[in-house]
């Protein structure tokens, strides 16, 4: 029996932008991606759209399971594991420009920017629901930020194949995984009042998109109000208590004021 599905291009919502690491050139915070960088906005940044520079085949860049060490000291028990170091990083295969030195021409840009083994980049891949390669960053988008090194290229192609090359990258300092493009003040999504016995969860937003997963929630009385991950909470006592939301990568924070009367 036939399928009946469509299968999407693979270079219409996945979004590419790259460029030197660097204060005035880059991202200055990976955790905090502006357009205005992204876009490269009157000069703003050294950041490029490279999604048309790169194919499909050979890409394998993302972000990869942490590694698990089992190193437990003398009074812990056998099993004892903890995370390692985040894994990012993998191959990008960009198309060789016909012109080098051409700064007309996107391939060529592209090539200068990754064509030195050693060279520091910011990238940033945006997959955010049918957003198209096609329109510029802005903010609320959902993109993933990574600090990488470059390494020495490959050359996959074999004849009859569009002229590619692989580049390598290796992490270097440090990714944001499913950020929000913009400012991140923290806007609190709460009931309008508390009552005991309660149950519910407290969400946030940041640039009007729903963050809450991403945001730590604490309170300042776990007698009067517990929270668990993801703002999920339960009124416990009578008083009033402060719920704050942070943004650990940020240092933005917002704050829940809870009453609990008698």
């Amino acid at each position: 029996m036939p399928m009946d599905y469509q299968k999407l291009p693979a270079d219409r919502t996945t979004t590419v932008w790259l460029g030197p690491t660097g204060a005035a050139t880059g991202i200055a915070e990976i955790s905090e991606p502006t357009a205005a960088e992204l876009n490269n906005a009157g000069g703003t940044s050294g950041i490029q759209p490279a999604s048309q520079s790169i194919s499909w085949n050979d890409w394998d860049f993302g972000t990869q399971a942490s590694e698990v060490l089992n190193e437990p000291s003398l009074a812990d028990a056998a099993t004892y594991e903890e995370f390692g170091q985040n894994n990012f990083g993998g191959g990008v295969s960009f198309y060789y420009p016909e012109d080098y030195d051409d700064n007309s021409n996107l391939h060529s840009v592209i090539y200068d920017l990754t064509d030195t083994p050693g060279e520091l980049n910011d990238i940033a891949i945006r997959i955010d629901g049918e957003t198209f390669t096609t329109e510029p960053a802005a903010d609320g988008d959902f993109v993933s930020t990574y600090r990488v090194q470059g390494e020495a290229e490959a050359n996959p192609f074999t004849p009859g194949e569009s002229k590619r090359r692989t580049v390598n990258f290796i992490q270097k300092s440090d990714f944001s995984h499913f950020t929000v493009v913009g400012d991140h003040a923290i806007t609190p999504i709460a009931p309008a009042a508390f009552a005991l016995g309660d149950t519910g969860r407290i969400r946030a937003s940041q640039q009007g998109r729903d963050t809450t997963n991403r945001l730590s929630i604490t309170t300042s009385d776990g007698e009067i109000i517990n929270v668990y991950p993801g703002g999920f909470y339960e009124v416990t006592g009578e008083g009033t208590a402060t719920v704050t939301i942070t943004d650990n990568a940020t240092g933005d924070t917002a704050t829940v004021e809870v009453t609990v009367n008698p």
